[in-house]
């Protein structure tokens, strides 16, 4: 796995503009959702793509920290270096798997508006606005509500494709009932009855990311789930089967680019949805 870059956070000022919009975080399927205020941030990469969105007024962003693009919307590939200057405003970051295909589909329809490997001003930057503050302004409670929106973000055709293959299934059950296990892709493999070469080819075409993604994606969606709700790191940690919370933080810090320190801070008061099984949200 490649390694995210030292982060050096910056001091921040809050506009007071913002202030009466409440922090969230939001993490469905191959996405995470995170609107709040946040330091500026100094030259960093991160596995996931990025789509920053400013709904006060304008960002700057950097990819040598001296050349500045101000900008409301843009969509930042993974592991490219850039600094971004939120000058204390309320800010929104969407991160995607980028095997996703909504990762793919918005890369596709702006590729006009690409500026040194990053892309500035969406064209659908009027419908995030417009859906992003449908979700702030949703409550909690409406689980149903928020992830229909949620699914919005990013706009993407919609292409119908359903699981139907039973193995699959059987494959992401045994995923999310036992994210502590390391199953190789020969394990899940012969669970299934498949070759992993057509495991691997199945899998993608069903759920939308490789196998590997998915169970990254699941852990780092429980564990956060686990953290809201009161439950130390170490066993937030274990429960979703990192190492530890050593193991947690750097998967985090090389997914987000950012350290879980800094969205889980004490002061914050975080709404959150998290998409977890039945089972874990019960638990």
């Amino acid at each position: 796995m490649m390694k995210a870059t030292c982060i050096i956070l910056q001091p921040m000022e809050i506009n007071s503009h913002s202030l009466d919009r409440q922090e969230r975080i939001c993490i469905w399927g191959s996405r995470c959702l995170f609107a709040g205020h946040l330091p500026d941030l100094t030259l960093r990469r991160r596995a996931a793509a990025t789509v920053c969105i400013s709904l006060d007024g304008e960002f700057q962003v950097s990819l040598n920290n001296s050349d500045w693009i101000s900008f409301r919307s843009a969509l930042i590939p993974p592991m490219v270096d850039h600094s971004i200057k939120f000058s204390g405003k309320f800010c929104v970051l969407l991160f995607m798997d980028l095997s996703s295909p909504n990762y793919e589909s918005l890369r596709a329809s702006n590729l006009e508006s690409e500026t040194d490997g990053i892309f500035i001003s969406l064209r659908e930057e009027e419908q995030l606005f417009t859906t992003v503050n449908q979700v702030l302004s949703t409550e909690p409670g409406s689980e149903e509500a928020i992830l229909e929106l949620l699914n919005q973000i990013p706009p993407i055709v919609e292409n119908n494709i359903r699981m139907v293959d039973p193995r699959i299934q059987k494959i992401v059950e045994l995923i999310t009932t036992m994210p502590h296990e390391d199953h190789s892709a020969k394990d899940l493999a012969e669970f299934a009855g498949m070759s992993v070469s057509n495991l691997e080819h199945q899998f993608k075409k069903e759920i939308g990311i490789p196998f590997h993604s998915f169970r990254t994606w699941f852990r780092l969606k429980l564990t956060v789930y686990s953290l809201l709700h009161g439950m130390s790191h170490t066993d937030s940690a274990h429960r979703a089967g990192f190492f530890d919370s050593a193991h947690f933080t750097k998967t985090f810090r090389a997914t987000f680019g950012l350290p879980p320190s800094e969205i889980f801070r004490s002061t914050r008061h975080l709404k959150s949805f998290i998409e977890v099984p039945a089972s874990y949200a019960e638990a």
